[in-house]
């Protein structure tokens, strides 16, 4: 795995983690839904649509929460390497793009650099990265 892979694996996780919830959400939608259309249903009849989406949705929550457990787990693995980086720029650049999810607009506001510059800066992060991150494998 390369270096800029193994940052990505933050992006990816982070998205998927987003992914799942949404579809969590459209499961809670889903089966307010259905109890909506059950309100008249005879006594004895079967709940089976709403069993089914709450026991979807815990079966989502558990891999949610794994994948949260994982993404914090290999945040803080990202940082500790990160933070052996010389220059403060790159540091602060690779964090915010992959750390803390930011694009690269939104890192040029919060530090005051152009976008072209946090694009350099990002460049040259990934390379010292790089050598670091193939450092640690060996």
């Amino acid at each position: 795995m390369t270096a800029k892979e193994y940052l990505k694996q933050l992006k990816t996780l982070d998205c998927l983690i987003k992914a799942k919830l949404l579809e969590k959400e459209c499961i809670r939608a889903l089966s307010t839904k259905v109890t909506a259309g059950n309100k008249e249903r005879v006594q004895g009849g079967s709940s089976g649509g709403i069993e089914s989406a709450v026991i979807k949705m815990m079966e989502l929550e558990e891999q949610i929460n794994s994948d949260i457990d994982r993404l914090v787990n290999l945040k803080a693995e990202a940082r500790l390497l990160i933070d052996e980086l010389v220059d403060d720029k790159h540091k602060v650049v690779l964090s915010m793009y992959y750390v803390s999810d930011m694009t690269f607009e939104m890192i040029s506001d919060e530090t005051h650099y152009s976008v072209g510059a946090v694009h350099k800066f990002y460049r040259s992060a990934l390379k010292e990265f790089e050598e670091l991150y193939n450092s640690e494998k060996e």
